[in-house]
């Protein structure tokens, strides 16, 4: 009978999760890449792209692989650019409202008293927040465009990572080696910069995805109700609003950004889990709920 062979010690095994949600990602960057291969997105085609009878092309259809919208524009080329809106919306919102929340939660965290009763109190009302209404509220004030996004985004996202590493650095902040740092006479913010900065990576990493895959829906969400990136820029958002006043007519306006929407958000929420699974100190940042 042949021996089982044996992992070498130390070695890791990649999580299928962390495999496909990656694997999807690095296709749906590719398709938003190449999404000036894929025409103009704001050409209208009021003769060949719409049929004898008015009504949006099906996908498959000559010249349109993924069918027309309701103004002759190919569905190919405004979905691929839809990617880019949300991929740029999901990387920029992603470093503001982490980075932001960071350096809260290492103020609060590190020097205590006044700045963590402040500093807390605020992530509180954070947290307490109705997203979506304080959402619309924000966006009357700011003009209109991606900036604005990415800005509610921020403004909204900030204070879960900053309640995740205020916990943290609490937990680390009795630590022999942050307690020596402060007793060699070091100031605080090279503590926090050589010593505990470093041992809140792999929670921000593995974090991250997880707040991305909540920027890409939210920015969907805006979009959708009129509040976030407006037509005619491209958005999964306001793509799926307009298909949903032409489904009886042409369904694949709603079903192919709503696809695109689920697909992206769930690949990102799979890399949140495969990090986890590395790192299984984190669980509580499951997604699942583990």
């Amino acid at each position: 009978m042949s021996k089982k062979r044996e992992r070498p010690a130390g070695r890791r095994r990649i999580p299928p999760t962390l495999v496909v949600g990656g694997t999807i990602l690095v296709l749906v960057m590719a398709f938003a890449l190449a999404a000036p291969l894929f025409g103009n997105p704001l050409h209208e085609n009021l003769t060949n792209g719409l049929s004898v009878t008015g009504m949006p092309l099906g996908p498959f259809s000559k010249g349109y692989v993924l069918g027309t919208d309701t103004l002759g524009r190919s569905m190919l080329s405004r979905l691929a650019y839809g990617a880019r809106t949300s991929l740029f919306v999901a990387f920029v919102s992603n470093i503001t409202s982490i980075g932001v929340g960071t350096i809260f939660g290492l103020v609060a965290g590190f020097y205590r008293g006044f700045a963590e009763t402040v500093v807390m109190r605020f992530t509180d009302i954070g947290l307490a927040l109705p997203y979506v209404l304080a959402a619309l509220v924000l966006a009357t004030i700011l003009p209109s465009g991606i900036t604005r996004v990415i800005i509610i985004i921020t403004a909204l996202f900030w204070a879960y990572p900053a309640r995740l590493v205020y916990g943290e650095v609490l937990r680390l902040r009795g630590r022999g080696f942050v307690e020596a740092s402060v007793a060699s006479g070091a100031s605080g913010r090279s503590t926090i910069r050589s010593h505990l900065f470093p041992h809140l990576m792999p929670m921000l990493v593995t974090y991250s995805p997880l707040n991305a895959a909540s920027a890409i829906f939210f920015e969907a969400t805006l979009s959708y109700l009129g509040a976030g990136v407006n037509p005619p820029t491209a958005s999964w958002g306001n793509m799926i609003s307009d298909g949903q006043s032409a489904l009886s007519i042409a369904p694949h306006l709603l079903y192919e950004p709503g696809l695109m929407l689920l697909v992206t958000t769930a690949a990102f929420l799979l890399v949140g889990e495969g990090l986890k699974v590395l790192n299984p100190d984190l669980t509580r940042l499951s997604w699942l709920g583990a």
